[in-house]
């Protein structure tokens, strides 16, 4: 598969229980997640007809819609932690996906992985309308331990995107700004993280989902829904009080499996690795960048293009769901304008993807030879490599992989911090960041 197509994927996630609890009546401390390659066959999303034109064209809408997003959010001024009615937003959920277990008797369903978003939910029967998923949608009257959530309890108060119904039942409805839309009902269920042979399942009780009866994609992702990881209460991490999670991807060259890992065994690296995390809007993961060196040379960009404002716009979000890094405009321009310097020899010529800002056709281009990014991170400089800097076209152009922003906020995304463990430690309000092997 074409380096390409990587970052652009989603991938499968195989749960990997590292404790041996049967029930919530168990302290469950964790479990960790493997990564597997969308276009693996063994992803439930697996598509063997698609080019890389096709992957190239996907990725650029998910890109697109997923800059769009965060600009919504950054521009709006609501909380997603309040109740509303409709959050008008344009998500392009993201590069993972997640398989577990559902109700009582068990049923097979999978969601996209995002610590963007701040709900579990999934397309439900009966279906008002619904669109086409790979698998089976969730018929909940067939499950013993679906329970509606009534409006006025703590499930209900804590979930974004609520509203309450004459009768009392708790509803939620997110609404995109690409048309996409989903809405039901608030309920708590049981998940079950499968047994992988190594040790026992892990059923989570009374989790509160989202149940949507009513559900529109127009990003066709085909995904029956979104397992949230942000900071929120009602995410997944939020609802079991998880304290520490880790994630490492590796580069194609690396394999194409890795895993995140949620609790007890996620992996937070020594002090010389960390950097501190922000509060910010939606439960995000906030990083305190200080400025961007290009070749040895500390870029003139003003530390206000990093930083939040006193009403908590801008700043730089760490972000599952973003394939490439986004640097606002006055800072992306001051980056590329030192990558073309740094490279006068080679003539830049357009990406023909449209998603990358310019490439290079030339034989001499050797990734060895360009210059080294380095963001610096409050108490953490963290240099790029080549190979997360730079990435192949479907034409086989070397391309920048990094962004200009749709607005005034940056994101550190997911392909430049490739092949390094990524900690976050909730108690101490940490990031941790090293190059490792993922595997």
């Amino acid at each position: 598969m074409a380096s390409s197509t990587l970052i652009f994927s989603l991938f499968a996630l195989i749960l990997i229980i590292t404790t041996i609890p049967l029930s919530m009546s168990s302290p469950v401390q964790g479990f960790a997640a493997r990564l597997i390659h969308r276009d693996s066959p063994e992803s439930p999303l697996y598509n063997p007809a698609a080019t890389r034109a096709h992957l190239a064209q996907s990725a650029r809408r998910r890109t697109i819609a997923r800059q769009n997003y965060f600009n919504r959010l950054m521009s709006s001024g609501n909380k997603w932690g309040s109740s509303l009615i409709s959050a008008t937003l344009d998500q392009g959920h993201g590069d993972f996906i997640m398989q577990y277990k559902i109700g009582t008797p068990r049923v097979d369903t999978f969601g996209i992985f995002d610590t963007g978003s701040s709900l579990i939910w999934m397309q439900c029967e009966p279906c008002q309308k619904c669109y086409m998923q790979t698998i089976p949608i969730y018929d909940p009257a067939k499950s013993e331990s679906y329970q509606k959530v009534k409006c006025g309890s703590v499930e209900c108060s804590t979930t974004a995107y609520t509203s309450c119904t004459e009768d009392g039942e708790c509803k939620y409805r997110i609404e995109y700004q690409d048309g996409s839309l989903t809405e039901g009902d608030i309920a708590t269920e049981i998940l079950m993280l499968e047994d992988d042979g190594l040790s026992g399942n892990v059923n989570l009780s009374n989790m509160v989902i989202g149940c949507g009866h009513y559900n529109l994609d127009t990003v066709e992702d085909y995904s029956p829904g979104v397992v949230g990881l942000s900071r929120e209460p009602s995410s997944l991490v939020g609802q079991i009080g998880f304290r520490h999670v880790s994630y490492c991807i590796p580069s194609e060259d690396k394999g194409s499996r890795s895993s995140v890992k949620i609790g007890l065994p996620a992996v937070i690296t020594e002090e010389n690795t960390q950097t501190p995390m922000l509060s910010g809007k939606g439960g995000l993961y906030y990083l305190s960048l200080e400025g961007i060196s290009i070749g040895g040379a500390r870029l003139n960009i003003p530390r206000s293009v990093f930083d939040m404002t006193p009403e908590g716009d801008g700043g730089v979000i760490m972000d599952s769901g973003t394939s490439f890094t986004l640097i606002a405009p006055e800072g992306f321009g001051a980056v590329k304008q030192a990558v073309l310097d740094a490279l006068s020899e080679f003539k830049p010529v357009e990406d023909s993807d449209k998603l990358y800002p310019f490439c290079y056709d030339d034989g001499r281009f050797k990734l060895e030879t360009t210059p080294e990014i380095v963001f610096h991170f409050t108490r953490l400089d963290f240099p790029l490599a080549a190979g997360n800097t730079w990435i192949r076209n479907s034409q086989g152009h070397f391309c920048l992989a990094i962004r200009e922003s749709v607005g005034n906020f940056n994101i550190f995304g997911l392909y430049q911090h490739r092949n390094a463990n990524v900690g976050f430690d909730f108690n101490n309000n940490i990031v941790s960041l090293k190059y490792t092997d993922c595997q």
